[in-house]
Order: structure tokens, then sequence, then C-alpha cells
């Protein structure tokens, strides 16, 4: 391993951590959420990636999964807006993150849930 890779997975693993320790549904923890999503998206931005090429095969697939993720991100927007209460999840208008709750109250689930979301969001934005 690199040292670059051994760097990345310790931040990954404190970041985790602390996403983790604080409590769902609160500020700190969408402040968290905020300040990961936005990092890693300024470091994939300056990472410069190469072009890939243009085959049949990827413009299908992106045909297929832009429609999809935009519907997906406008269902979360839609549901989260009208919730009563943004801090609160609501039973009328879940998102991904309420659905998900009852599976990752633990803490140690809630850290591999954690991990699980950096891991699918770094690969995502580094490919």
């Amino acid at each position: 391993m690199t040292r670059r890779s051994v760097t990345l997975v310790v931040c990954g693993v404190l970041l985790a951590a602390g996403g983790a320790s604080t409590r769902p549904f609160s500020a700190a923890a969408a402040t968290w959420v905020l300040v990961t999503v936005v990092v890693i998206s300024v470091l994939a931005i300056r990472r410069n990636p190469t072009r890939s090429p243009g085959t049949p095969r990827v413009r299908r697939g992106l045909a297929l999964w832009s429609p999809l993720l935009l519907a997906f991100a406008a269902w979360e927007a839609y549901a989260y807006v009208r919730q009563p209460d943004w801090m609160h999840p609501s039973d009328e208008h879940p998102t991904l993150s309420t659905l998900l709750d009852p599976g990752l109250e633990q803490l140690p689930l809630r850290f591999v849930g954690w991990l699980i979301w950096l891991g699918v969001g770094w690969w995502l934005v580094s490919r």
C-alpha cells in the first residue's frame, strides 16, 4: 500500500468514526455530511481525470443511469423539503436516511454505514 492510500484509509476511518458519533438527524450530523461531501468533491474536481472514450456502451449506460440518478435526487429533495421539521424524520415523507435509520441505530452499524457511504462516494468521484 502506498503512503497516499494509507492516508486516505486513515482519513476515511476517522471521518466514519466522527460521523457515527453524531446523533442522527441533528445539526452536527448534517454539518458532518456537508463538510465531507464538499471536501471529497473538491479533491475529485482538482484531480483532473483522464477522459474515457465515448463508446456506445458508455453512452447507453449514461443514458440509463443519469435519469435514474436525477429521479432519485429529486425524490430525496422533495421528501426532505416536505418534512414538517428538517431535524426530525417524517414517516409521511421518508428520505433514504429515514428508511435506513432503524438498521443503523447501533454505533457499530452506523460506523460501518459511514464507511460504506464514504467508500461508495470516493469510488464514484474518483472514477
